[in-house]
């Protein structure tokens, strides 16, 4: 078989094993749409439309639209699903613009953003707030920066009043991630007692011990138990300045520690303009579908306004200026009595959340890359 013959068989075998998952994936959808929809409340396609439209989509981008119900695409309303940007897609062109980044040396910078100890430590020489980095541990030492020297894993016990949090250098989506207090030479992670030993069987990889950070008042009125946090969306626009593409709120609910979207919280869209929020949150179907005050403390989110957003706007496009081999980044970051603080930047920002919440993104997002990669209808993004 000839090295061609070879790779076109590959390709129609995966294409194949994608039409199959997609048949898959229609078929346990179409069985119960009333458990997918985040709009159960209004007036939905009839399946053999919805069915035609996954088809139309999976035909078009050669690919599962896993977001089809998160967008809205099944209710009876006029959405044209060309403004929205397919993930493969997407994908594709946020790799191809950060190589046009990376200069001759082909540095993949965005790995600044992907370790935390890195990323806190970056941003501490550069004078920006963040959480304070105070150690790096394994399941075997710590290693405590103001002493830089290694000790056991136990020498946790001997910083009476320590209030962190253990993350693992490269987790994603509050995965391994552990709340964890020291108090009167006991352990406690997620305000349960435990053990060293607990705490060692937890920490699968290399992880950093972050200084807890404390919300503003006005954050905590939607729901104090969890860090209630930013996402908002940088870009480089043709003038090679950082300016905003978008921005939501993720709020914890059901008094949960951790706010994003994938542990059961809720994300609400917040005008760049004047940092109030949209009128509806959007959880997981199941777990709220679209809401428009929170569960647990009743907020009424339109209108709420986000304390000190417009220093967040200049921060992050601020920031994203020493991240210059990045063509887009995603930050997260929490509202203190002091002001903002970056907790965390992302080269991977959920462009699916953003839509969600916004149908201009791709817009926006298409018309900030270079020429030769916009598509001709585009348009210049300056913001």
């Amino acid at each position: 078989m000839t090295t061609e013959a070879g790779k076109k068989n590959t390709f129609i075998a995966k294409l194949m094993g994608r039409y199959s998952t997609a048949a898959k994936f229609l078929w346990s959808h179409l069985s119960n749409p009333e458990s997918c929809t985040y709009y159960p409340n209004e007036k939905r396609k009839s399946n053999a439309a919805i069915w035609l439209d996954n088809l139309r989509w999976m035909l078009k981008h050669h690919e599962i639209n896993h977001f089809y119900y998160l967008y809205g695409f099944d209710r009876e309303k006029d959405i044209n699903q060309n403004d929205y940007i397919a993930t493969d897609e997407f994908f594709r062109l946020r790799e191809k613009v950060n190589k046009t980044r990376m200069g001759k040396g082909r540095i993949p910078y965005f790995c600044i953003l992907q370790d935390k100890f890195f990323f806190g430590q970056y941003l501490k020489a550069l004078g920006f707030p963040t959480p304070v980095n105070l150690a790096i541990c394994d399941r075997g030492k710590i290693t405590w920066l103001d002493s830089q020297q290694d000790e056991p894993l136990e020498s946790l016990l001997s910083r009476d009043g320590l209030d962190v949090f253990v993350k693992d250098l490269l987790g994603e989506s509050a995965k391994k991630i552990y709340p964890l207090r020291v108090e009167n030479r006991k352990l406690f992670i997620d305000k349960k007692e435990t053990t060293v030993e607990e705490l060692r069987k937890m920490i699968s990889e290399k992880s950093v011990i972050q200084q807890r950070l404390y919300q503003h008042p006005q954050m905590s009125k939607l729901h104090p138990n969890s860090l209630n946090t930013i996402r908002i969306v940088t870009v480089f626009n043709d003038d090679d300045a950082a300016v905003p593409l978008s921005a939501v709120l993720r709020v914890g609910v059901k008094g949960r520690q951790f706010d994003n979207w994938a542990a059961g919280g809720t994300s609400l869209a917040i005008d760049l303009e004047t940092g109030r929020l949209g009128r509806n949150g959007i959880c997981k179907p199941g777990l709220g579908g679209i809401i428009t005050q929170h569960p647990d403390t009743g907020v009424i989110f339109e209108g709420f306004e986000i304390p000190y957003f417009s220093k967040v706007v200049q921060m992050v496009c601020s920031l994203h200026g020493f991240f210059y081999g990045v063509h887009s980044v995603g930050w997260d970051v929490a509202v203190t009595k002091e002001g903002p603080a970056v907790v965390e930047g992302n080269n991977l920002w959920e462009v699916s959340i953003m839509q969600a919440h916004d149908s201009d993104v791709k817009r926006k997002f298409m018309a900030s890359l270079p020429r030769e990669l916009r598509p001709k209808n585009s348009m210049v993004f300056s913001n």
